[in-house]
């Protein structure tokens, strides 16, 4: 297909964004779409997450011949003195792709795509989360020249369309920290009555508890990790995933599956569903029953359904080894970018850096200062004191600014691109 024969059109109002749900839906299905992808979530994303958020739609879409073949759904917003854009999401740590009908020509749409973006979304910098490597969009980004590279991690994929039978594919696995598939939930149903299952529309009332009891035992791991994740303490996200599981109208978007022993929540995951993969979203445990790995017996039920539905699966990002083993080593890497549009995105970008270092050289004098103070005399006492306090608060002022900057725009690690 020639863009030239293409035509480019870019929704902001909702209305005429919600009245793509039917061409929107066919590309889906006929594209392989991701559970991202979905007109369903990518509505959900802007009721629950950015429109409350005073966040602007940007939706960019092409036809041929009139008919809807490529839809990349973004956002604009205000951060202090710039423009910011991103995807439409709800701001976790889901890939950035742009769903495309590959029978029109994948690479050409998306160049084009890109370069429409770039004239008119008015946006001083884009940002673009956890991009896969090998994909098109990867290209651009890392060519722009004034791109900023942030985390880069893995994302593992497990191939099951091709797989027919689960006792077959076990064989091919090996074992998981010296378990094979099955060991573990044998070991645990010795304990007592044990229960694992995918909730099904009849437990309609039990999904808002569930998703509840899930998000409190991740920020428990969190805070025992001492990883950061402001998004479990959003009450949009938790509304997010109890509309995805169970939606007031239309067919939902993901599925639950909970793991009891004599009735005491163990473990829980949850899955969303693509056309013809489903992707992990979020899975937690209860710390004390962590020596039974309950989350692993939750994970592999995961992954037998998605096998016995013909679906490959999806694990998202991050390098825990049980992705590794159940993907069978299929690894794909991602990195993340912040881009600067123009010479106001470059300021945007360098602002965040010296705030960045401004902070770990307050912090720095700060403890120089705290130990001056502990091999001197009273003599500089004061100096010290006030010094100390001066260096806490502006590494308190700098801390504050990288906060909501991340908050708002969640990006980290900055790097510039290795060309």
């Amino acid at each position: 297909m020639s863009p030239s024969r293409s035509q480019f059109e870019i929704v902001t109002d909702p209305d005429a964004f919600r009245a793509l749900q039917s061409e929107w839906d066919a590309l889906w299905s006929r594209a392989n779409g991701r559970y991202h992808q979905a007109f369903a979530v990518c509505w959900l994303c802007w009721c629950i997450s950015a429109k409350p958020r005073g966040r602007q739609l940007y939706c960019i879409v092409c036809r041929e011949q009139g008919r809807l073949v490529m839809v990349w759904p973004l956002v604009t917003y205000r951060f202090l003195f710039w423009t910011l854009l991103r995807p439409l999401s709800p701001d976790t740590a889901d890939h950035t792709s742009i769903l495309v009908d590959e029978q029109v020509g994948n690479a050409a749409i998306i160049e084009e795509t890109w370069r429409t973006v770039m004239r008119s979304c008015g946006a001083h910098v884009c940002d673009l989360p956890y991009v896969s490597e090998g994909s098109r969009l990867y290209d651009i980004a890392e060519k722009q020249p004034h791109a900023v590279v942030g985390e880069r991690t893995i994302a593992a994929i497990a191939k099951l369309r091709g797989e027919t039978d689960w006792q077959a594919f076990c064989t091919t696995l090996g074992a998981l920290s010296g378990r094979k598939p099955g060991a573990r939930e044998r070991r645990l149903s010795k304990e007592g009555k044990l229960v694992v299952r995918m909730l099904s529309p009849e437990d309609t009332g039990d999904y808002a508890a569930w998703v509840d009891w899930l998000l409190a035992r991740k920020r428990e791991w969190i805070d025992r990790t001492g990883k950061r994740g402001d998004w479990l303490h959003s009450l949009a996200y938790r509304d997010f995933l109890v509309d995805m599981l169970d939606p007031p109208a239309g067919d939902a978007m993901a599925r639950l599956f909970v793991v009891t022993l004599d009735g005491v929540p163990l473990a829980a995951s949850v899955v969303g569903i693509g056309e013809s993969c489903v992707t992990g979203l979020i899975a937690a445990f209860d710390e004390r029953y962590s020596k039974f790995s309950p989350i692993s017996i939750v994970i592999e039920h995961c992954v037998k359904w998605a096998l016995e539905q013909g679906k490959d699966l999806d694990f998202g990002v991050g390098s825990e080894s049980f992705k590794a083993y159940w993907s069978r080593d299929n690894i794909t890497r991602t990195s993340s970018f912040r881009i600067a549009i123009n010479r106001w995105g470059l300021v945007a970008i360098h602002t965040q850096d010296t705030a960045r270092s401004l902070r770990s050289r307050a912090t720095q004098l700060h403890w120089s200062l705290r130990q001056i103070k502990a091999q001197t005399g009273p003599r500089f006492k004061p100096l010290v004191q006030s010094s100390s306090v001066f260096l806490s608060r502006l590494g308190g002022l700098t801390k504050s600014h990288l906060k909501q900057w991340h908050r708002e725009a969640p990006l980290h690690d900055h790097r510039r691109v290795e060309r």
